[in-house]
C-alpha cells in the first residue's frame, strides 16, 4: 500500500488488514463488475474485483498523475489494482442534479469539455465512450469525475497535441454553431432527460463565456 496523504489511524489499519487478508465487513455503497465502492466517513474506498484488476492499475496511475487537476478527487492511498482511497464526492449526475435543483448545471458544457481537455493536457487519453457519465456536480457547482479506469497515458507529445487539437476543434465548431461531432453529447443529454430548450440554453451560455474556452486553458 502506498500512502499519498495522511489518513486517520483506524482507516489506515483497516486498509492494512484488507491488504493482508482480503476481507471487509462493511456495507457497500455501490457494487459493479469492475469494483465495489465503500464510504468510510469522508473517504471513498474502491476495491477492484478480479475482473477489474488491470483496469484498476490504470486508474490508480491516472489518479496519481492527475492530482493537480481540479476535477479529480483527492487521492489518499492505493494498492495498484487492489484498491484506492480517495475523498468522498457528494455529487449528483446530470439527471439527478436537474431533478434536485430544477435546472441543469450552470456551466454544463464548459465543465464537460474542460475536464476532457485538462486530462489530455496532463498526458492521459480517455477510451471511455460514456466518459461524461462519470461526471458529478456538487452543491457548490464544482464538477468532479469519479472513474479513470480507461485512461491511458500518452507519452508521445505529437499524439498528445493531436488529441488536444481534436477537442479544441470540436469546441470551436460549437462556438460557430456547427453541429458536427455532437452525437455523443446529444445522446448524453437525451439519456438524462434534457429538453431541446435546455440544450439550446446550455449551448448559448457556453458561447457567451469569455474568454473563449480554448484560449482560457
Amino acid at each position: 500500500m502506498r500512502m499519498v496523504k495522511s489518513i486517520p489511524a483506524n482507516i489506515e489499519q483497516l486498509l492494512d488488514r484488507y491488504e493482508k487478508n482480503g476481507h471487509l465487513t462493511m456495507q457497500a455503497s455501490l457494487m459493479g463488475k469492475q469494483s465495489v465502492v465503500y464510504r468510510l466517513q469522508e473517504y471513498c474506498l474502491k476495491v477492484y474485483t478480479p475482473r477489474g484488476k488491470v483496469d484498476g492499475e490504470f486508474e490508480c496511475d491516472a489518479l496519481m498523475s492527475l492530482q493537480n487537476n481540479h476535477h479529480v478527487p483527492e487521492l489518499y492511498a492505493y494498492a495498484s489494482g487492489n484498491f484506492v482511497l480517495t475523498e468522498w464526492i457528494d455529487g449528483l449526475n446530470l439527471r439527478q442534479f436537474r431533478i434536485t435543483y430544477g435546472h441543469i448545471p450552470h456551466n454544463l458544457i464548459y465543465d464537460m469539455f474542460s475536464t476532457e481537455l485538462q486530462q489530455i493536457q496532463a498526458g492521459y487519453r480517455d477510451w471511455d465512450v460514456i466518459r461524461y457519465e462519470n461526471l458529478l456536480w456538487t452543491a457548490t457547482g464544482e464538477v468532479k469525475r469519479t472513474d479513470f479506469w480507461l485512461c491511458e497515458p500518452v507519452s508521445c507529445m505529437r499524439l498528445r497535441e493531436r488529441l488536444q487539437q481534436e477537442i479544441i476543434r470540436k469546441i470551436e465548431r460549437i462556438y460557430s454553431g456547427d453541429g458536427t461531432d455532437m452525437e455523443e453529447i446529444v445522446h448524453y443529454f437525451d439519456r438524462h432527460g434534457l429538453t431541446s430548450t435546455e440544450v439550446q440554453e446550455a449551448l448559448a451560455h457556453f458561447r457567451s463565456l469569455t474568454p473563449r474556452m480554448a484560449l482560457a486553458q
